[in-house]
């Protein structure tokens, strides 16, 4: 049985994930952040998104695969990303990219499908997407970027929550431009 890992994002110290305006420029990581992302990734069985971060996750990632002016960190990831299996949950789309699957039917029950028939870690990205697999108690770890800015405004990572979770802190890592790495398992 795999474990279901809510990651990849960065958020400001105020818990929100885009600015008002629904931007994320303040959020780019500095290299080695970003080497740590693709170590993580690259350890990942799949990767389960919802439509939203698909619609800018995978057309970018695959066309950085041929861009030789990219940085290399950013090249490390494309590739790392393009061999991961991806699949796509979402009432909208009725075909996606080449290199993903969609969910058919329900995605909570796939994804609980998946988790029990994976070894392995499989991430959950996407706010909304990631809120209902929470919801239905799913999550097992959470690895979050907390950045050193206040916003004030924007989406928030969390949504209401209508029980508390314990989680126990499992891995925590400082970076030079002030970010913290933060990895929280759920307690049994």
């Amino acid at each position: 049985m795999g474990r279901l890992v809510y990651a990849s994002m960065t958020v400001s110290l105020d818990g929100f994930f885009t600015d008002a305006d629904g931007g994320i420029g303040w959020s780019a990581p500095d290299d080695e952040l970003h080497r740590r992302s693709n170590e993580q990734v690259a350890e990942l069985a799949a990767i389960v998104m919802g439509r939203r971060l698909y619609d800018v996750m995978v057309p970018y990632w695959h066309d950085l695969l041929t861009d030789d002016s990219a940085p290399d960190v950013e090249r490390e990831f494309a590739r790392v990303w393009a061999a991961l299996p991806k699949f796509v949950a979402s009432r909208t789309l009725s075909e996606v990219h080449p290199s993903c699957e969609l969910i058919e039917g329900d995605a909570v029950e796939w994804i609980a499908r998946m988790k029990a028939e994976t070894d392995g870690d499989i991430e959950i990205s996407g706010v909304d997407l990631a809120a209902q697999v929470e919801e239905a108690g799913l999550i097992d770890v959470y690895r979050l970027n907390v950045a050193p800015v206040l916003l004030g405004s924007g989406r928030p990572l969390f949504h209401d929550r209508p029980t508390p979770r314990d989680l126990e802190l499992t891995d925590v890592r400082r970076f030079p431009g002030g970010t913290v790495a933060l990895e929280y398992s759920v307690k049994q």
